[in-house]
């Protein structure tokens, strides 16, 4: 076995390892910084838990409305944070983060005890989610990283 063979197995390896860790996060998404990575799968698994309220007859608790909230506006900090110490301009960034709060509070203060409003709010911050860590994340952790090295 060549040592280039052996770094190609390591390195599938701690992909593999990265994904486990990741449960509901796809390999695509992930930003390889560790504490936005485990934020991001920790608001995918919170949504996916979301989803057993959708179907049944019992209203969401306010507690889980709020803990949603909660949890996005916690992410977004840790984002401008890293980004501040990291010197780097996050003014677009957080117009973004900005925008998807004001939806997602609007939507949380008015929605009906009718729970196909949850479904469709799950459905729209999955997909803002995914849309935002690949138009926006993967490169604001580029920045990061490489203002680091």
């Amino acid at each position: 076995m060549t040592i280039a063979h052996s770094a190609a197995i390591l390195e599938v390896a701690g992909n593999v390892m990265a994904s486990a860790q990741y449960l509901m996060l796809p390999q695509n998404l992930l930003t390889n910084i560790s504490v936005v990575d485990s934020e991001h799968n920790e608001l995918f698994v919170f949504l996916e838990g979301f989803k057993e309220y959708c179907f049944g007859a019992q209203d969401i608790p306010q507690s889980k409305r709020d803990t949603l909230y909660q949890m996005l506006v916690s992410h977004f900090e840790t984002e401008s944070q890293l980004a501040h110490a990291a010197g780097v301009d996050f003014s677009y960034h957080e117009t973004a983060h900005l925008k998807v709060l004001d939806v997602v509070s609007k939507t949380l203060n008015q929605m009906s005890s009718n729970n196909s409003d949850l479904y469709s709010l799950i459905r729209y911050i999955g997909y803002w989610f995914e849309q935002h860590i690949l138009e926006f994340d993967l490169r604001f952790a580029l920045n990061v990283t490489l203002v680091k090295s």
